[in-house]
């Protein structure tokens, strides 16, 4: 068996819709290999309130509360029955209220997850935001390859792990990217200030060459097994159009950081593969400056 690339429960975001169906499905795939606790949280509007003071001023509303959260627990317990065939005392329900994202990063904090697995959607990439472990962007995917996306970073070494377990216990192929990225022009300053470097085919063939090369010595430093591709163009666009063409089953993309500014700014390249991606992507957390 490949070894784990989380460790920890695993957390299921379930909204009931059919997004949510497929974070559930995958969630509890993931828990059952790795002999995981499974827990699903559905978030509430935070549409009633109760006052700290004077709580019994409040009473109608704390107890029409208490039956909406009974209520939806209920109908969650079920979809996760029916989706996983698990029985009630082989996973937990937790229904929180609030904003979807903060109450699916509380749930995920007060259960130490291991591994957050949410829905395609926009909530996705705010749970990415504030999320200390990895994120499982779950959608219907083909059983193809697995595609991880690289800038030869260091600490971009635990997403490649996790890709590579991925892919070992997948029993599918699993393919580096770094995406090769040569702007028309550069601005220097002043009024003429562009420059346009000169490109040309055999350059471009050189630069690819010593890339991948590049690339199958990154994966010797992960200890890894991997096809190495060299796509042209801007890296979300290389990433969604390697993704398409190789008919991938799981794109793994890293973030970097712990910091405030990270939790603010997801980063272009990776908010446009989570929104965009053709199935699953994995994001994993690879620095904590």
């Amino acid at each position: 068996m490949a070894a784990a690339w989380f460790k920890g429960p695993v957390l299921a975001a379930a909204d009931l819709e059919p997004a949510a169906d497929e974070a559930v499905r995958q969630a509890d795939a993931l828990a059952s290999r790795e002999g995981e606790p499974l827990h699903v949280c559905h978030v509430l509007p935070e549409v009633l309130r109760v006052r700290a003071l004077f709580p019994q001023l409040h009473e109608p509303e704390a107890a029409e509360l208490l039956a909406l959260e009974r209520q939806a627990g209920d109908q969650v317990a079920r979809r996760v029955e029916e989706l996983t065939g698990r029985s009630g005392g082989q996973y937990a329900v937790a229904i929180d209220t609030g904003s979807p994202h903060g109450g699916i990063l509380r749930q995920a904090e007060r259960v130490h997850a291991g591994l957050i697995v949410v829905g395609a959607g926009p909530t996705a990439a705010r749970v990415v935001r504030g999320a200390s472990v990895p994120v499982l962007v779950a959608r219907p995917s083909p059983a193809g390859r697995v595609l991880a996306a690289t800038d030869f970073s260091d600490p971009s070494l635990p997403a490649l792990a996790a890709a590579a377990a991925e892919a070992r216990r997948r029993g599918v192929p699993l393919t580096l990217l770094h995406s090769l990225h040569v702007p028309l022009a550069a601005y220097s300053g002043g009024v003429t200030g562009f420059v346009f470097p000169s490109v040309t085919p055999a350059l471009m063939e050189d630069a690819r060459a010593a890339l991948r090369a590049e690339l199958q010595a990154f994966a010797q430093r992960a200890e890894t097994d991997a096809e190495c591709l060299i796509e042209d163009g801007p890296p979300a666009a290389a990433i969604l159009n390697a993704g398409r063409t190789l008919t991938a089953g799981l794109v793994v993309v890293g973030t970097h950081g712990r910091t405030a500014l990270a939790r603010i700014a997801l980063g272009s390249v990776a908010e446009a593969v989570l929104s965009a991606a053709p199935c699953s992507v994995l994001v994993v957390r690879i620095g904590s400056s």
